[in-house]
């Protein structure tokens, strides 16, 4: 009877490590290919004014989830639907120069693309101007914030807004605010010819501003969208 048992327990053993060889491993799914991430526009700024024509554009890395390398295609259009892109360069860099017109507005963006070509959508359009050719009429210089400073507290329910814009040629100077609780934000007062506003404000609210400067020959500055916080004292 011992013999008996030892004999079937030995045949039992055999036959599960015949099962165990014979099993077949299911394949491993492929990883899914993850897009890369959105690039940030760094230069030209959003509305910025440039007097250099060579100009070199910078944007942040994308990041991969897969590791995969990196490439950007950057497109430069004369308008901000992109129908007329005069530049469509795909490049490994986070930086390219390109030569432009002077006295023009360009619109620009960017999108990331992996090396299994999967794409990113498009950054944000940023426009940007050109300096039209000296001797004809210098745009005024882009205005400087005086108060609120960018990211500041304030306290009240009063608040000036308080901006410096000069012009090379000594043009009279106009100013176009815009104001709101939005970015980018709105028309607040037009064509005025003083660099400080009064605006009212609620407590613990985020404001953003920004200064449109214009002289007599339609040279136009526009500036950065500042913004300040009024607490709740």
């Amino acid at each position: 009877m011992r013999k008996i048992y030892i004999i079937l327990l030995s045949l039992c053993v055999l036959l599960s490590c015949s099962r165990e060889e014979f099993v077949d491993e299911a394949p491993k799914p492929e990883p899914v290919n993850e897009t890369p991430t959105i690039p940030n526009l760094i230069f030209p700024a959003n509305n910025q004014v440039c007097t250099n024509f060579k100009l070199g554009f910078d944007w942040e890395a994308s990041s991969d989830a897969n590791g995969d390398a990196i490439a950007y295609q950057i497109d430069i259009a004369t308008n901000d639907t992109f129908e007329n892109i005069l530049f469509s360069i795909t490049t490994s860099e986070t930086t390219r120069a390109f030569n432009l017109e002077k006295g023009n507005t360009y619109y620009w963006r960017v999108k990331a693309i992996d090396s299994k070509q999967s794409e990113s959508e498009y950054s944000v359009v940023q426009a940007f101007f050109t300096e039209p050719d000296a001797g004809v009429n210098h745009v005024p210089f882009s205005p400087s914030v005086i108060s609120p400073k960018p990211g500041e507290e304030v306290s009240g329910n009063i608040i000036t807004l308080d901006w410096d814009a000069t012009d090379t040629d000594d043009d009279p100077l106009l100013f176009d605010v815009y104001f709101g609780t939005t970015n980018p934000p709105v028309l607040l007062a037009q064509d005025i010819s003083v660099s400080a506003l009064d605006v009212n404000v609620s407590p613990n609210t985020t404001y953003y501003w920004r200064v449109v400067v214009k002289d007599d020959k339609q040279g136009v500055a526009i500036g950065r969208v500042w913004s300040f916080r009024r607490n709740n004292m």
